[in-house]
């Protein structure tokens, strides 16, 4: 008691002056977020996540990764008070988009899933399912035509897939993925997920809207992905591979980087540059420097 007494003003001070941290490091958050959208792109080795903030702090993850790495990158873009996403999409359920998934389900509060609800046998897309139950967390199946609106200036555009896959077991699996494009006012970006060439064929046939500034590049730069007839209609200026350092399935390969810089596009990567930050502003779109935010 003595101790409280005589050292207690030191502990009140040292309380407002915690408190006047978080006051500023939340105003922080609030501007430079303002009419911004956020595209992170994680580096989680070999696989596949992103992390989407809207201008009115809506989020969004896409894929969790091989493994729990993305517990530690979301922790380097979100303020350590926030323990909730808003929105989680599979794209498809092999483990190197899936796995980091059930990691960010027992660490966070999630509030709705988007998924194709395809069959696969692995085990870890059935805990997955098992989690999803468990926790009661609503679940959308995905189909193309669907909007997301993420705030009044920001939404997904679903664009695969074209077919219901609920309960299907087609033969190769990336047919069925989740194809999403993301327009904030003037500019977007294209999330291909792991689609090859057969799935993006059908998307020049349909006559939608591919063009989009970014690419993330499908299936981790492989030559099943990224055509040229493709990369014509999408036109991006800057193109995000995520792809693990020293990979053994030889990702990216050197063929889709030829037809990327062929084009004149701004290639980034992952295996080489790290988690990477683009900020839309809607108008253009940039990379930002620092992946780490100031909190």
């Amino acid at each position: 008691m003595l101790k409280l007494r005589k050292y207690g003003h030191w502990y009140f001070l040292a309380a407002l002056a915690l408190a006047a941290g978080l006051v500023w490091q939340a105003v922080f958050w609030v501007e430079t977020h303002q009419n911004r959208v956020f595209i992170h792109v994680f580096d989680v080795g070999q696989g596949d996540a992103s992390f989407i903030e809207a201008p009115n702090g809506n989020q969004v993850l896409i894929d969790g990764g091989p493994d729990r790495t993305v517990l530690g990158r979301l922790g380097e873009v979100m303020p350590f008070w926030d323990r909730s996403i808003d929105l989680v999409i599979l794209t498809h359920p092999h483990a190197d988009h899936l796995d980091g998934l059930l990691e960010v389900l027992g660490r966070y509060e999630v509030g709705m899933i988007l998924e194709t609800g395809v069959n696969h046998s692995i085990p870890e897309y059935s805990l997955w399912r098992e989690r999803l139950r468990e926790k009661n967390i609503p679940t959308v199946i995905a189909g193309r035509g669907q909007r997301i609106r993420l705030d009044h200036s920001a939404e997904f555009q679903v664009l695969t897939p074209f077919e219901s896959f609920a309960g299907a077991s087609p033969k190769n699996i990336h047919d069925a993925a989740i194809v999403l494009r993301l327009v904030h006012a003037s500019s977007s970006a294209l999330f291909m997920s792991d689609a090859e060439l057969p799935l993006e064929r059908r998307l020049l046939a349909t006559g939608g809207e591919l063009r989009s500034d970014v690419l993330k590049v499908g299936h981790h730069g492989s030559k099943t992905s990224s055509g040229d007839f493709f990369l014509a209609a999408v036109r991006p200026k800057i193109a995000v591979i995520s792809s693990g350092r020293r990979n053994r399935y030889g990702h990216p390969a050197q063929e889709v980087l030829d037809r990327l810089t062929g084009i004149g596009i701004e290639i980034f990567r992952t295996d080489r540059d790290g988690s990477v930050t683009l900020v839309s502003d809607g108008t253009s779109v940039r990379r930002r420097e620092r992946t780490r935010a100031p909190y």
